[in-house]
């Protein structure tokens, strides 16, 4: 099937082809012509299938051609993901004369508002703040035809859903109401229920499913090995590495570590300014940065296709949050792999999603501290690198090294 196939208007197949997609994802092909059509929508499917253009194409197909004015809102649960869906949409929007915003906290109010004054049909918005955009009469949502929730589970996630529900009164009745994500919780049901009660469904595998392209693979490792052991695994490698860390601080000492022993790495995180992120997230696109430290929220904006690998340093609190961080790699049909790092207090989480993994690709990989960080043979070789640091002496007690 083409995009040509879909529906969709000449001036959006031209912003298609200036994206370089050639084929419609599973989603895309499911989703697009229903919105076309006018269809209320839930779209499920993994991160990295192409969600952003199964709702963004549709929605700038109905606005193309009409009157000027904020007629399409997106929301989004982090500044990152609201930067790369505008990013996406602006060059989808490219031929068919619609001009995308932004608005995210960490710059100034009167910045976006400017932006907002100079021409804006589209809107791709946190929810914090949108309403102070909207307290403020910086723009107002009378016309708007067309909201998307995109990942719904993390607005859940972050708190977001009362200020979701104060943004849905301030729009017409009369609207379409789309709602994507990777994964769906019972909790965003009531939502469902209220605002998209009579919503078709598009779900492309089972609910947190991790993408079929990945390979997952696990390595026993104690708290105190893991600084180690990491280095040595990104020295073997020659491509983009996202690793994950649970807390801020924690994420922050890991990129300075990094960075201290000469690798290409930084850290984002939510302590770090809009600025600073964004220009982390730009060199790690560009491949300046190869190794990108991330929390969980940050790492949702992480739209990367070309991300070889992903560690978890820190195991992920929850199934979805593996779902979410794995689905990093393995983009848009590209193979990619994850790697978790599992300290004994971690063993009980691992075991949840091995229990999910299970028929899938999933391998435990033997660890020995001190003697290189094991790794399957052909995945660059070590070579480029410098020699790793010495396993650190003392500091707590270790664990007999292994498979999980």
């Amino acid at each position: 099937m083409s995009f040509e196939s879909l529906g969709l208007k000449k001036p959006i197949l031209k912003g298609v082809r200036d994206a370089g997609y050639d084929q419609p994802t599973e989603i895309q092909e499911h989703a697009i012509p229903k919105v076309i059509a006018g269809d209320e929508l839930i779209g499920l499917g993994q991160t990295g299938s192409g969600k952003t253009a199964a709702f963004g194409l549709p929605m700038l197909d109905r606005l193309c051609g009409g009157e000027p004015g904020l007629r399409g809102l997106i929301i989004v649960p982090t500044r990152e993901l609201c930067v790369q869906v505008a990013e996406n949409l602006r060059i989808y929007a490219k031929h068919a004369g619609l001009h995308v915003c932004t608005a995210f906290g960490g710059i100034d109010l009167s910045i976006q508002e400017s932006a907002f004054k100079r021409g804006l049909d589209v809107l791709v918005a946190c929810p914090g703040r949108l309403i102070d955009h909207l307290e403020r009469r910086n723009i107002t949502l009378e016309k708007v035809e067309m909201v998307v929730l995109d990942e719904a589970d993390r607005m859940l996630d972050m708190g977001f859903m009362p200020q979701i529900r104060r943004i849905f009164l301030r729009m017409p009745d009369e609207r379409q109401n789309l709602l994507f994500s990777a994964t769906l919780p019972k909790e965003v049901e009531s939502l469902v229920e209220d605002f998209l009660p009579g919503a078709e469904r598009v779900q492309i595998g089972r609910r947190s499913e991790s993408a079929k392209t990945i390979s997952h693979r696990f390595a026993a490792v104690s708290v105190s090995d893991k600084p180690d052991a990491l280095e040595r695994l990104l020295r073997r490698e020659d491509g983009k590495v996202l690793v994950f860390c649970n807390k801020k601080i924690g994420c922050e000492k890991l990129g300075n570590m990094l960075k201290r022993s000469g690798l290409p790495a930084d850290s984002i995180h939510g302590d770090k300014s809009a600025e600073a992120r964004h220009a982390c997230l730009g060199a790690f696109s560009r491949g300046r940065t190869r190794f990108l430290i991330a929390t969980d929220v940050a790492g949702r904006g992480i739209d990367v296709d070309d991300v070889e690998l992903v560690v978890n340093y820190d195991f992920p609190l929850a199934l979805e949050d593996y779902v979410h961080r794995s689905g990093r790699t393995g983009r848009a049909g590209k193979s990619g792999r994850a790697l978790s790092l599992v300290a004994p207090s971690e063993k009980k989480l691992y075991e949840v999603v091995k229990a999910h993994l299970a028929g899938k690709e999933v391998k435990s990989v033997p660890s020995t501290p001190g003697r290189g960080y094991g790794m399957p043979k052909g995945r660059g070789g070590g070579k480029g690198g410098k020699a790793s640091r010495k396993p650190r002496r003392g500091g707590g007690r270790r664990t007999a090294a292994g498979s999980v």
